[in-house]
C-alpha cells in the first residue's frame, strides 16, 4: 500500500473542542469567620477544596475530591484548559493491565518500581514509586470508564508498546493522544457540574497562625503568565479543607531552569506549552513548602534540531526507535541504546556532540505512526530515501561503515538479541532492509523537571522544618523527588493520575478548619 494511502491527519483537539472554559461562576460565601493571621478581612469566594492547575493530575484530584463529596473550584492561569497534558503523546505505563494479560505479557510491581528507580539513578522517592506501580491499572480502569480508548494494533488486541527504560511492555498509547484524555476528564467533571474557571493565576497562599493553608489569593489575568496580571484587585479564595497544587514543570522557564542546569539556556528548546513557568511554584515556596530535586530537568531524546520547540509532534520520531538504529554521523555507528532511559540517551547524544540519525523502513513504522510521520515530513524534520547510499551522502556519514552498522542490527533483529547494548529487540521488528528508508536526525530539548515541592505518601506539601503543611496538597510535575534524577518515559500520566486522585481524596477527607 502507497505511503499517501496509509498516512491520515487527526485534528487532536477535535475542533477546538477542547479550548475556552468558563469564566469565573459565582461565589459562595458562608458566617464562618477565619482565623487570625495572614486571612484577609474578607473573602470573595470560598470552597472546600481548591484545585490549581487543570492537567491529568489537576482534573484527577477535582473529580476525586468531588466524588468524596467535597465542594470543589478548579482553576488554571491559562485561557484553556488542560495544560502540558493537552498536548503530551497519551503514553500510559501501566502495571498489570488487561492489556498485558491479553497480549500474554508478564509483569510486576516490584519491576516496574525497579525500573523507575534504575532510571532516576536509585534517588526516587521509593515510596512514591510503589504507590504509582500499584495503583496505574486502577488508574487505567477508571479512564476506560470514562470513555478513553487505546491504541489497538492489526490484531485487534490493545496494543502494548515496547517504550524506554522499561524491562517489560507494558505501555499503552491513547487514541487521540493527550487531548483525548484531557477531553474525557473534562466531560467527566462537567457532567458532574464542575466547570474549570480560566485565567485565574494563584500569587499566594494564606495561612493563619497555626501554619495552616486556609486559603488561596489569586489575580486575573489576560492571557497567561506573570506578564498578563491584571491590575484589579486580586481575589481572596477561602478554602475550608484543602489547596491541592496541580500546575506542572517550569521547563519553559529559561531564566529560572538556567539557575539550576546552566546549559539549558535559550539555545535549548522544549517539549512543553509556553508558560510552564515558575509561577505557582513561587506561592508554594513562600508558604515554606520544601524543594526538592529543582536541578534534575529531564531532556527528551526524540526530539529534532530542525523544529522549534517540540514540532508538530514528536510520536513518529519516538515510534521508531524500537525498530531502527541511530547511528552518529561522525562514524556510522551505534553509540546507544535506543531504548534505554531519557537520561543515559540524552547523555549520549550530547557527549557525541551532534544530532545523531534515526534510520527506519516503512515497513517497521506501527500504523498508528503514520500519521504523524505525515506531520514530520511537511515540518521537514523527517526525510525519505529509497537506499543506504543516499542516506550517507545526505548525511555526510561515511558508506561503509553504516552499511557494516544496519547488516550487523539487523542480525540482532533476526535473533532477538542486541548483542552490543542489550536493546529490547520487539517481537514484531524486521531487519531494517526495504526502502523506502525515512531518516530523522534527533537531538534533546527540555521536556520533564523531576523538581518540585516535597510530598509525602498522602500528597501533603511537606515544610523546610520535614512536617506537613496542613491543609497544603500536591500531585504531578509540581512535585519533586518522585522520580529521582530521571523519569522514566511512560509514568508521568501514571504519576500525575495516581497521585492527583490521592490528593483530591485527602484533600476531601481534611478537616474543615472553620
Amino acid at each position: 500500500m502507497a505511503t499517501s494511502e496509509r498516512l491520515s491527519r487527526r485534528d487532536f483537539l477535535k475542533g477546538g473542542a477542547l479550548l475556552g472554559a468558563g469564566a469565573l461562576g459565582v461565589a459562595s460565601f458562608s458566617a464562618c469567620s477565619p482565623a487570625a493571621g495572614s486571612a484577609p478581612s474578607s473573602w470573595d469566594a470560598e470552597t472546600d477544596v481548591l484545585v490549581v492547575g487543570s492537567g491529568f493530575a489537576g482534573y484527577a484530584a477535582a473529580l476525586h475530591a468531588h466524588d468524596a463529596g467535597a465542594e470543589v473550584m478548579l482553576i488554571d492561569k491559562r485561557g484553556h484548559i488542560g495544560g502540558n497534558s493537552l498536548k503530551c503523546d497519551g503514553d500510559f505505563g501501566v502495571c498489570n493491565s488487561s492489556a498485558q494479560a491479553e497480549n500474554d505479557i508478564q509483569d510486576s510491581v516490584d519491576d516496574y518500581v525497579n525500573d523507575m528507580l534504575v532510571a532516576g539513578l536509585y534517588l526516587n522517592d521509593v515510596e512514591k514509586c510503589r504507590l504509582i506501580a500499584e495503583r496505574t491499572n486502577d488508574a487505567f480502569e477508571w479512564l476506560n470508564s470514562i470513555g478513553v480508548q487505546w491504541v489497538k494494533g492489526a490484531d485487534g488486541k490493545t496494543e502494548v508498546l515496547p517504550y524506554g527504560g522499561h524491562t517489560t511492555r507494558r505501555t499503552l498509547k491513547a487514541e487521540g493522544a493527550g487531548a483525548a484524555i484531557v477531553g474525557a476528564l473534562r466531560e467527566e467533571a462537567e457532567s458532574k457540574g464542575l466547570t474549570a474557571q480560566c485565567y485565574l493565576l494563584l500569587t499566594d497562599l494564606i495561612k493563619n497562625e497555626e501554619g495552616r493553608v486556609i486559603g488561596a489569593r489569586v489575580a486575573r489575568t489576560s492571557g497567561s503568565g506573570r506578564g498578563s496580571v491584571s491590575q484589579r484587585q486580586p481575589m481572596n479564595i477561602k478554602v475550608r479543607r484543602g489547596v491541592v497544587l496541580a500546575t506542572g514543570g517550569f521547563g519553559d522557564d529559561v531564566e529560572w531552569r538556567k539557575q539550576y542546569d546552566p546549559r539549558l539556556d535559550e539555545t535549548v528548546g522544549c517539549t512543553n506549552r509556553a508558560d510552564s513557568d515558575r509561577d505557582a511554584l513561587l506561592p508554594a515556596l513562600r508558604a515554606d513548602a520544601m524543594a526538592v530535586h529543582l536541578d534534575w530537568i529531564q531532556l527528551g531524546p526524540w526530539c529534532s534540531p530542525d523544529i522549534k520547540a517540540y514540532g508538530p509532534d514528536g510520536t513518529y520520531i519516538d515510534a521508531g526507535f524500537p525498530y531502527g538504529p541511530v547511528v552518529a554521523p561522525q562514524t556510522g555507528k551505534r553509540i546507544v541504546n535506543e531504548l534505554t532511559d531519557r537520561k543515559r540517551y540524552c547523555d549520549a547524544i550530547l557527549a557525541n556532540g551532534e544530532p545523531l540519525i534515526q534510520i527506519v523502513d516503512e515497513r517497521n513504522l506501527p500504523e498508528w505512526s503514520l500519521e504523524y510521520l505525515e506531520q514530520c515530513i511537511e515540518a521537514d524534520c523527517t526525510w525519505q530515501f529509497n537506499s543506504i547510499e543516499e542516506i550517507a551522502e545526505r548525511f555526510s556519514i561515511p558508506l561503509e561503515p553504516l552499511q557494516e552498522e544496519i547488516a550487523r542490527y539487523n542480525t540482532f533483529v533476526a535473533n532477538k538479541v542486541d548483542g552490543d547494548f542489550g536493546k529490547e529487540i520487539p517481537q514484531d521488528a524486521l531487519p531494517v532492509a526495504e526502502p523506502p528508508y525515512w531518516v530523522t536526525r534527533v537531538w534533546p530539548k527540555v521536556h520533564h523537571c523531576m523538581g518540585g515541592v516535597k510530598t509525602d505518601a498522602s500528597c501533603r506539601v511537606i515544610s523546610n522544618s520535614a512536617q506537613p503543611i496542613e491543609g497544603f496538597y500536591a500531585a504531578g510535575e509540581a512535585t519533586g523527588g518522585v522520580h529521582g534524577a530521571c523519569r522514566l518515559g511512560s509514568c508521568s500520566i501514571a504519576d500525575c493520575l495516581v497521585n492527583g486522585s490521592i490528593a483530591g481524596e485527602q484533600a476531601a477527607a481534611n478537616a474543615s478548619w472553620c
